[in-house]
């Protein structure tokens, strides 16, 4: 009722959740408000869909810096995606959220199992039987030194039907939260003509994020125009460091 849900717990955290609508830190985080979450849809892939997590089907990842060509030609490999083989691809859909059977998360510096399935992210559906994943799975199957440093998975018991299962079974909105330096504003600058009639004004934010006014007479209206710009793009660096909490998941 109205007087247990605006109760005082005698503590500031709650006092200002209730009359600021302000929690503030909580376990390290800094919480803020948002009022544009995006909705996620309820997962639709469905129960049955498996992959097979044994060495020989390759479903685990070698990071490495570059892929040369047969040619001869050297391209970077980007380490925070992976491609993996699973039964069907049916009904699933970028931004749904899966674990595997027996595929555990170990803690990046001890490498031991945290006893908790490791949670990955469909980012692509190119085929039928194949999704783009993130992060990749590094399980230290092909024993290389890189797999070892960068591992973030153990398969104690693997399997040729390992049952995938999806956690976003209802839609919700989704709430965000990264570390600090997993999310990266790269700022651009684009050239003005100089010689084109226009007035030009230049001014950078805190943040290094450029803002470009510009203000031209159309002499066919008797009007005069302002524009105002920004250019800038926004890389997710580390994958593992972001993510997305949606509440009232059965």
């Amino acid at each position: 009722d109205l007087a247990k849900s605006t109760r005082s717990f005698g503590n500031d955290i709650s006092d200002n959740a209730l009359r600021r609508a302000f929690v503030g830190r909580v376990a390290s985080f800094e919480t803020y408000k948002l009022d544009y979450s995006v909705r996620k849809a309820a997962a639709a892939g469905g129960a049955g869909l498996t992959m097979s997590t044994l060495p020989a089907a390759n479903n685990f990842w070698v990071p490495r810096a570059q892929t040369v060509a047969a040619t001869g030609e050297a391209a970077n490999i980007d380490n925070r995606f992976q491609t993996i083989t699973v039964s069907s691809t049916t009904n699933v859909a970028p931004g749904d959220s899966f674990t595997s059977a027996n595929v555990f998360a170990v803690h990046h510096i001890t490498k031991q199992s945290t006893g908790v399935l490791k949670t990955f992210r469909v980012i692509a559906v190119p085929t039928a039987t194949t999704l783009v994943i993130s992060p990749p799975i590094i399980s230290n199957q092909g024993g290389s030194d890189a797999e070892a440093q960068y591992q973030n998975v153990t398969i104690p018991v693997t399997s040729a039907t390992a049952a995938i299962t999806f956690l976003n079974t209802a839609a919700a909105a989704m709430n965000p939260f990264w570390q600090k330096d997993a999310i990266e504003i790269l700022p651009g600058r684009y050239a003005v003509p100089t010689d084109a009639g226009a007035a030009v004004m230049r001014a950078s934010t805190d943040q290094g994020i450029e803002l470009v006014m510009t203000k031209q007479y159309d002499i066919k209206t008797m009007k005069t125009l302002f524009r105002l710009d920004t250019l800038f793009g926004v890389v997710n660096k580390q994958p593992q460091m972001s993510g997305i909490i949606m509440f009232g998941q059965p």
